[in-house]
C-alpha cells in the first residue's frame, strides 16, 4: 500500500501542469525538469523508473512511426536493454538537472541504431 501511495504521489507531482499558456508539443513527464525526476527517483526508484520508461518508450515509438521516419528510417528500440536505456536516462538527468526529461529521451533515441524500413511487399 505504501508503494502504491508513493507512486501515486510521485505521478501527481510529475504531471503538474504549468501556469504558462504556451502551446505544447509534448506533455506529462517529458515536460518535467530532469532535476525533479532525479529527486523523485532517489525517493521512489521503482515507481519513477516505471514512469520514465513508459513515457520514453511511448515517445520513441511515436517518433519511429512518424511520417518523417517513413523516409529516414527508424531507431531500433531493442538494440539496447531496458536497463541500459534507463541508465542512459538517469545519467542524462543527473548531468543536466535543468533540462526537461524529453531532452534525455531524445539523447537516448539518437544513440539507438538507425534502421531502414523494409520495402513494401507487392
Amino acid at each position: 500500500m505504501k508503494l502504491i501511495c508513493s507512486t501515486a504521489l510521485a505521478l501527481a507531482i510529475l504531471i503538474q501542469p504549468t501556469s504558462s499558456k504556451a502551446d505544447y508539443a509534448y506533455a506529462g513527464m517529458g515536460a518535467t525538469a530532469c532535476g525533479k525526476i532525479a529527486q523523485e527517483y532517489r525517493q521512489n526508484p521503482t515507481g519513477i523508473e516505471g514512469l520514465m520508461m513508459t513515457w520514453a518508450q511511448g515517445f520513441m515509438s511515436g517518433e519511429n512511426l512518424s511520417i518523417s521516419a517513413k523516409s529516414t528510417g527508424y531507431r531500433d528500440l531493442q538494440a539496447m536493454t531496458i536497463e541500459a536505456q534507463t541508465q542512459s536516462l538517469r545519467n542524462y538527468c543527473d548531468e543536466h538537472p535543468l533540462a526537461e526529461f524529453v531532452d534525455a529521451v531524445i539523447d537516448l533515441y539518437v544513440k539507438l541504431p538507425l534502421k531502414n524500413y523494409p520495402p513494401p511487399s507487392r
